[in-house]
Order: C-alpha cells, then structure tokens, then sequence
C-alpha cells in the first residue's frame, strides 16, 4: 500500500478536516483512518480516566440522560450506557455515526452540528450534555458554548472537555525541533489555549458547582515504519500539526526507532451546573 501523504490520511483527508470525513468515505473509504485515529485517543488512560470523573461527578447512572455532541464513534456513550444512562449521541458526520450503530446496533443518534443543536432542554435533573476536544476547532466557540446550555435544564450538567495546547511537548536531544514542533501545535487548531478559559467562561454561562481538571497525557510509543502509523503516534498525527516541518518529523521518528519519543499534552475538563 502507498505511503499516505505527509499531513494527510489515505484518500488525501486533512487531518484536521473533521468536516470531510463524509466526502472521503463516499469517494475511498478515507475516513476509516479519522476513525481509527478518534479511537486510538479514547485509548489513551488520560482520556478515560477523565471520562469516567465526568459520569462520576455528574451522577450518571440508570435515570440519567446523556447527550454527547460531537461524539465521534460513540466511546463515551457506551460507557455511559454501562451505567444504566439513556444516550444520544450527535455528530455532523454520518461515518462517525454509522461507527455509533456498529457498534451499539439500535444506539440513538443525530445528525447535526455544535452551533445548531435540534433539542429543547429536557425536563428533569439527570441531564449530562456533553462536548470533547471540539470546541478548539469551532469558528465561535463561544457560541457553540451558549448553544450547548442553552439545552441543560434545570439541574442538569454541562462538561467541556478540550485541549491545551500550550504545554504541547515533544521530547528531542535538539531544543529547536522540539521548540517548532510546539509552535506548530499552537497553530493547528483554532483556539490553541481555549481550554485554559473553560472554568471562567461556564462560570460565566450561569453555571454552579463548577469544577475542573487537568489530565496529562504522556504518549512515548511510536513504530513510524507501521503504514497506519505513517502520520504519528496513535491519536497524535504529527505530519498534520506539522505539515511545513517535514525534517523535524523525520527527526523525531528516527528518535522512535530508538526507543526516545516522548510526547505530552493537557487535557483540561470542566463541569458544571445549571
């Protein structure tokens, strides 16, 4: 199989390109790789473990209602309906959501984005509204943020999860690399720190009982001579967040193959209630 671009899925899908996961599937199956690649972050320990702080923290159990915006293939519901918690799992995508049905046949999804959610707020206080690493790509996540409470009812939850990159790291015997590897990080996304406003910004939505973490995620595998992992670690494709620094990445693989490759990034989680 033909090495996939530099910063590109096989099927040439950006990887940063959430919103052409259908396109790519309808003409080669692209896709499958953004797939791939949501489930190898749900794999990371930093990752589950602050997913299960949320359910914890917010009560969820078999009378709660849990809306997952942004879902992807629906890892979080499925932990959610483990507690006993109805779920509906949204995302604009309508591969991500066929990963939903796959693997929980009969899973209730909608298709629709972060900005213009079709739901009312439901009746009741055993509502989780939730949202993960999304925000950061969204043109105006502030209105994505009033959109997301607009839906909480009264006595339910709202909880944000996003990531800071701003203490994005790669490790490397040469500062340089590593110093434009963090820059280049901090122009991947949209709002690079947005997760650094989260507590203030829901405190400032109206919310109660607002409450924070910081998870670190530490990834210090990486086999650059696997083809599915052409891109970068699992979860961490380091030739889309830094597609003009092509030598620093074959730098940092080279390093890999030795044993050295250490990365670290902060996930910051915020609940709240309304």
């Amino acid at each position: 199989m033909r090495a996939p671009e530099a910063g590109r899925y096989r099927g040439g899908v950006p990887l940063d390109d959430f919103a052409a996961v259908d396109a790519a599937s309808e003409r080669d199956g692209g896709a499958d790789h953004l797939v791939a690649m949501m489930h190898a972050t749900d794999a990371w320990p930093a990752v589950r473990e602050l997913r299960e702080w949320v359910l914890t923290i917010t009560g969820v159990g078999p009378a709660s209602r849990v809306l997952d915006v942004g879902s992807g293939p629906g890892t979080f519901s499925r932990l959610a309906t483990g507690r006993g918690a109805r779920t509906v799992d949204v995302d604009p995508s309508a591969v991500m959501l066929d990963a939903v049905r796959a693997e929980r046949p009969g899973a209730a999804v909608v298709r629709a984005s972060v900005g213009h959610l079709p739901f009312r707020p439901a009746p009741g206080p055993g509502v989780l509204v939730r949202v993960e690493r999304l925000l950061q790509w969204t043109d105006e996540p502030g209105a994505a943020l009033r959109e997301l409470w607009r839906i909480v009812p009264q006595g339910g939850w709202l909880a944000v999860t996003d990531t800071d990159w701003g203490h994005f790291t790669v490790e490397h015997d040469a500062d340089a690399v590593s110093a434009r590897m963090a820059a280049a990080a901090g122009r991947w996304v949209r709002h690079p720190r947005l997760a650094t406003e989260l507590p203030a910004r829901i405190w400032h939505l109206g919310a109660t009982a607002v409450e924070h973490r910081t998870d670190v995620v530490v990834i210090d595998r990486w086999d650059p001579d696997d083809p599915t992992q052409h891109a970068g670690p699992p979860g961490l494709p380091l030739r889309s967040i830094a597609p003009d620094l092509p030598a620093d990445v074959d730098a940092l693989a080279a390093a890999a193959r030795a044993g050295r490759f250490r990365a670290t990034l902060d996930l910051v989680t915020v609940v709240g209630r309304r």
